[in-house]
């Protein structure tokens, strides 16, 4: 596992996960599969996440980029990102996203999460 290089103070954890489907955009460069993932957001901050699947992947030493389609609250959002590491809980891998958040969706992302704690879905670890 890699080493955990976040320079955020905490991130909202998700009392309940919530369901959606990423994209397999590319592993080391070539195309990853079409076909949507379904898959659970544990917890999210403004440039990472942790999302769970059923689906072991060869995180250690390979650059997998990915496409997150998600509605929080409000709007639905996409994102692009890289998997960090990856770790087997129970029946799931659980994987650590480091986020591509564009400057234009930033603001969205970061009123979308803060619409979240206010409807009392996450809290702050």
């Amino acid at each position: 596992m890699s080493i955990n290089n976040r320079k955020e103070p905490f991130r909202y954890t998700l009392k309940e996960p919530m369901s959606f489907e990423i994209y397999i955009l590319s592993i080391n460069g070539m195309d990853g599969p079409p076909k949507p993932i379904q898959a659970e957001l544990c917890d999210i901050s403004r440039s990472g996440c942790q999302i769970a699947f059923p689906l072991s992947l060869p995180v250690e030493n390979n650059d997998i980029r990915i496409a997150i389609n998600l509605k929080l609250s409000e709007d639905l959002l996409y994102v692009e990102g890289t998997l960090r590491w990856g770790l087997e809980k129970n029946t799931l891998w659980h994987y650590g996203v480091q986020l591509e958040v564009e400057k234009e969706t930033q603001d969205r992302w970061s009123r979308e999460m803060r619409m979240l704690a206010g409807q009392g879905k996450i809290v702050v670890r």
